[in-house]
């Protein structure tokens, strides 16, 4: 009797033994290959690049024999090195990148499908991880969009289970043509689904997110303990420390590769028992550091410069995007974009959406580059007409957008437009005191608008009311843009 209580214990001591994983993550990263500056004061700090990536990945991964990498989507957008072409493919360096660094699974962010469907389906075929999504589903039919909706890795005896989501706010994000195939599950709908053959399956189930932590947060408050943790992204915040939510940890890693997060775990009898999280700061590697993936970036950069490293313009104050409020940056583009169609198509004003603008472009000298990187979207020009009191109503709502959606808000080429809004738009909202820089707004009179075909494709998000009369162009809101500043800043190497 008394040597099998000593099997028993043993058994048991072994079935508690706890196993030691490390998971590497990383969110946001948008094609961000070289470092970039920042600043804090006096202080600056030069962070990220693929290179210092694959660097301190290699560092951490060398202090722990059982590991895995997670990246929580938007892979692609930001950068001319994510905008290049390869064999028709935009964005297929940033998934040669991955694979080099020997990523285990990603998820879908939004900008996944800045491109038609077609696109984002040549990534996965390129990449040699697995895009895991449990709630974006094909209409027609059926299947899931993406290559699983989980994926289980295997670390020695270790068994985890990553399951994906993707922002169920996707179509009002990007194009609406470039979701108009899918079907978006809830969250909650979607993990339940996988949830107990995950469970039976797995020692640890990881939900990999793009979702924003605000998300995260309420989505945990809806689950039980069988899901042990949440990877997110999409908002770019960070945790140094996770954020527990009903019993299920949470993590986020910035973006644009200034960290890499690396969550030191304990697993016994499928839970968490210990953890521990380190956000590593991706600092520039050291001098002479060379490999066949820094190779690569050199290859791809060197072809960009050829292309974009040439200035085209010199423009007298810093163009700051600020999704929030107008901008001498935002200003200009409205009132460009309207003068740039003068001659050929008469709009009477034009209007744009501030989230369009990405990146700070400081006065001075501006390259080629820096205009793609501050325009990333691959936006087409399109024109449509509505009435006085349409555009009234659209006052309305990018006045409520200030206050409740600020991300949300547009400017127009209408002089004054905004800080009327600003100031007290709902007390002169049915008084005809809007100037459209040659007259003031008639409520009953037709007006042809100028913008772009995802405005257009989100109008009640960002007009309020239906445009009448469409008209897409072939022209990239690019392509416009580019011919103005070159009239107005134009460059000489005198």
């Amino acid at each position: 009797m008394k040597k099998y209580y000593i099997v028993l214990l043993l058994l048991t001591a072994l079935y508690l033994v706890a196993v030691p994983l490390r998971i590497h993550y990383t969110n946001d990263t948008h094609g961000a290959s070289l470092p970039i500056v920042y600043r804090d004061g006096d202080q600056s700090i030069s962070l990220g690049g693929y290179a210092a990536l694959e660097y301190h990945l290699n560092q951490s991964r060398s202090q722990d024999h059982r590991s895995i990498y997670l990246d929580a989507g938007d892979q692609q957008t930001g950068t001319a090195f994510a905008a290049k072409s390869i064999d028709g493919v935009t964005g297929a360096a940033v998934i040669d990148i991955f694979n080099r660094l020997a990523l285990d699974a990603t998820t879908f962010g939004n900008h996944e499908f800045d491109t038609p469907n077609s696109n984002t389906e040549a990534l996965m075929r390129l990449a040699n991880y697995p895009f895991v999504n449990a709630n974006l589903i094909r209409k027609d039919n059926g299947d899931y969009f993406g290559d699983s909706p989980y994926v289980i890795l295997e670390q020695d005896s270790l068994k985890i289970g990553v399951l994906g989501l993707t922002l169920t706010e996707l179509p009002e994000k990007v194009k609406a043509e470039n979701t108009a195939a899918l079907d978006i599950l809830t969250y909650k709908q979607a993990i339940e689904m996988h949830l107990d053959s995950l469970d039976r399956q797995t020692d640890l189930i990881v939900l990999l997110t793009h979702l924003g932590l605000p998300a995260d947060s309420l989505l945990a408050t809806q689950l039980d303990d069988r899901i042990d943790l949440i990877i997110g992204g999409h908002s770019h915040d960070w945790l140094p420390e996770p954020m527990l939510v009903n019993g299920i940890y949470i993590c986020t890693a910035a973006s644009r590769l200034a960290l890499l997060g690396a969550l030191d775990l304990e697993i016994a009898n499928d839970r968490i028992v210990s953890l521990s999280n380190h956000l590593i700061q991706l600092t520039t590697p050291p001098e002479g550091y060379h490999t066949e993936l820094t190779a690569y970036v050199n290859e791809i950069e060197d072809q960009i410069r050829a292309e974009l490293d040439r200035v085209i313009a010199v423009i007298p104050n810093d163009w700051v995007p600020d999704k929030y409020r107008e901008t001498v940056l935002s200003r200009w583009m409205a009132e460009s974009l309207k003068a740039e169609y003068a001659a050929s198509y008469a709009p009477d004003i034009a209007i744009l959406n501030n989230g369009g603008f990405r990146t700070t472009i400081p006065a001075g000298p501006v390259t080629l580059r820096a205009l793609h990187e501050m325009l990333p979207f691959e936006n087409y020009v399109g024109f449509f007409t509505c009435t006085g009191a349409d555009l009234l109503t659209f006052l309305e709502l990018n006045g409520t957008n200030m206050m409740m959606r600020p991300y949300d808000i547009c400017q127009t080429s209408a002089p004054g437009w905004i800080e009327h809004i600003c100031k007290d738009w709902h007390l002169h909202m049915h008084e005809p005191e809007y100037d459209l820089g040659t007259e003031i707004l008639d409520p009953i009179r037709t007006y042809k608008v100028v913008s772009h075909d995802y405005v257009i494709g989100q109008w009640q998000k960002y007009l309020g009311f239906e445009p009448q009369n469409i008209q897409l162009t072939e022209d990239l809101i690019f392509d416009a843009i580019y011919r103005q500043i070159i009239l107005q800043y134009p460059f000489s190497l005198d």
